[in-house]
């Protein structure tokens, strides 16, 4: 068996363990819901509850809620990095066509890295001949809907906000692709004088025993990456809802079109580690964000963030990057409008 279809049966497995446990939880609390039973929290935050509690409690609601899907998470992004060779999706970017767009698009995001994690990849390709417009959309999709992403917000928010941030999320990252291609790429690019990219790959035969460990020390290093940042992120949430009531939130970040644009504009500027932003979303829907500004955050958190951008600019230049940002920008206060049509509200459970 080839060691790259080993590795896609462990990831389908995992996923299907995953989802079998998500559905079946919810179903379960959808039938004590009918019945009039909501299901209690086990470190419930109450108004008389005192301040120095509420970030540890937090802590402790994140931690009891995800701890599973967390895991399983970590396991396929650790078989991604294992098993999944880079260069069968890098060597196809090179042609400024609709095939290196969708697999900019749809093939980044396996990679299941981070907005700033990206840069080295994205810098790596457009030296190596990528065209402009599916490089940047390889920047902009591959954090934006990374499995681990997905299937947190999937499993802390809910399904319409998963399929919503995939859908919205893609279709930003290819209006922005074209769209600098068509204002910054020169004839003689379009002539297709940088349109292959020379990366070689050579199949590796499947050596059960060292991959599976290869595989548990690429889970770790994922775990001791993200894990520390995602708890110093709930903490923080913690802390921020000492401060923030819920009418504070729903003035702000209610439904809207100014509420939107400023939760876009704090996606672009407020960096949160992968993983972080989706949390932080459920808390403060559970105190009135509206669904709208929700998914906008979520759409301009991960694909941008200062330190992103900084370390873009050194090999596209400041132009292009103020484009794609000012493009995200805009892109999420649409996909957030018309998220909140189709979804005006939420019930988190």
């Amino acid at each position: 068996m080839k060691r790259i279809i080993f590795g896609i049966i462990l990831i389908f497995l995992i996923l299907g363990i995953l989802v079998s446990y998500e559905w079946y939880g919810a179903f379960k609390k959808s039938k004590l819901i009918e019945q009039g039973n909501y299901p209690k929290e086990p470190f419930p935050i109450q108004p008389d509850t005192p301040w120095w509690k509420v970030p540890f409690l937090t802590l402790l609601q994140y931690l009891t809620k995800a701890w599973f899907c967390l895991g399983m998470a970590f396991l396929i992004a650790g078989a991604v990095e294992t098993f999944i060779p880079k260069e069968l999706i890098i060597k196809h970017l090179g042609k400024q066509s609709p095939k290196a767009y969708f697999i900019a698009a749809f093939g980044g995001p396996l990679l299941s890295v981070c907005s700033c994690s990206v840069i080295p990849l994205f810098a790596a390709i457009k030296k190596r001949g990528a065209g402009l417009g599916p490089a940047i959309t390889f920047l902009l999709a591959t954090p934006a809907i990374n499995p681990a992403a997905i299937i947190l917000t999937f499993s802390l928010i809910s399904w319409k906000f998963a399929i919503g941030r995939i859908i919205l999320a893609l279709s930003a990252a290819i209006i922005t692709g074209v769209t600098l291609e068509a204002i910054w790429t020169t004839e003689e690019e379009k002539a297709g004088s940088l349109s292959q990219l020379k990366v070689e790959y050579q199949e590796k035969p499947l050596n059960l025993k060292v991959d599976l460990k290869e595989w548990l020390i690429n889970v770790w290093d994922f775990v001791k990456k993200i894990f520390p940042l995602v708890l110093l992120g709930i903490f923080i949430i913690g802390i921020v809802k000492i401060f923030l009531t819920s009418q504070v939130i729903s003035k702000y970040l209610g439904q809207g079109l100014w509420q939107t644009a400023l939760a876009s504009i704090l996606g672009v500027v407020m960096y949160t580690p992968t993983l972080v932003e989706i949390p932080f979303v459920r808390e403060l829907l559970t105190l009135g964000m509206g669904t709208g500004p929700a998914l906008a955050f979520l759409l301009t958190g991960p694909a941008l963030s200062l330190p992103s951008m900084l370390g873009v600019s050194r090999v596209i230049g400041w132009k292009q990057v103020l484009n794609y940002a000012i493009l995200i920008w805009i892109l999420g206060i649409i996909g957030g409008l018309i998220f909140a049509l189709i979804v005006p509200k939420i019930i988190l459970i």
